[in-house]
């Protein structure tokens, strides 16, 4: 029997037959202001404060102060997950005091894996991987180096992991680069799409191997603690 793990966002498991599919690689992707950040943050966030799944959130971009600030927002206490080890805040942005600097998957995943082996990690997030990609020549050489890191990281404490992308506005595609969704298990599209005069937001499971899962999209709201969807009405429609 397929083994679930629980996100933590109210809603969306009904989405997923009660949770994303344990050591599964999945990709968040969505436009600028969708809540991937969020969805990932979420994912661990209650991974270790509800389900005693401790986790690892990976930043290529954020600071950690603003990741602390922006969560406080919500109320979620990651300082004292941190400091609990239950909970782990990596830094691993490109630029060190206004220098580029390239990142190695190898080191990277050598950095993650210590982290996972000191907190018993269950759970993997990794904000934005669109990082990679800015600094590979090639897509071919992307897809190489997102595969041999997502096997890699899978093979921790059998971790669930989520890769968070963007869409670049006016874009078609599932991914910046057109190759994220390629190398993941599952996929989940966020929107925020103006429509009739309005945004609205929606979330959808575009795919999630090995599992069933409800499609179509579906309404999602960032409220005060944090992303909820309503799993009971399709507005698949509406986004058509």
């Amino acid at each position: 029997m397929l083994s679930r793990v629980r996100t933590g966002i109210e809603g969306f498991d009904e989405l997923v037959h009660g949770g994303l599919p344990r050591g599964q690689t999945v990709l968040v992707t969505g436009r600028a202001g969708t809540g991937k950040s969020t969805f990932g943050m979420q994912f661990v966030y209650k991974g270790a404060k509800v389900y005693d799944e401790p986790g690892i959130y990976v930043t290529l971009e954020e600071s950690v102060p603003s990741i602390l600030k922006n969560a406080s927002s919500y109320g979620w206490d990651l300082e004292t997950l941190v400091k609990k080890s239950q909970l782990a805040l990596v830094d691993i942005a490109p630029a060190v005091r206004g220098q580029l600097r390239k990142i190695d998957p190898s080191d990277m995943f050598s950095t993650i894996s210590n982290h996972c082996e000191r907190i018993k990690a269950k759970r993997i997030v990794v904000d934005p991987i669109t990082i990679l990609g800015l600094q590979t020549e090639n897509s071919m050489q992307l897809r190489q180096d997102l595969i041999r890191f997502s096997s890699l990281l899978k093979q921790l404490n059998e971790t669930t992991v989520v890769f968070v992308t963007e869409i670049p506005e006016d874009s078609e595609s599932l991914s910046r680069f057109g190759v994220e969704e390629f190398i993941s298990d599952g996929v989940i599209v966020l929107y925020y799409s103006r429509i009739g005069g309005i945004r609205m937001r929606g979330i959808e499971v575009r795919k999630l191997r090995s599992s069933p899962h409800k499609e179509g999209v579906f309404p999602l709201n960032i409220g005060n603690s944090g992303l909820k969807a309503y799993p009971s009405k399709n507005i698949s429609k509406i986004f058509s």
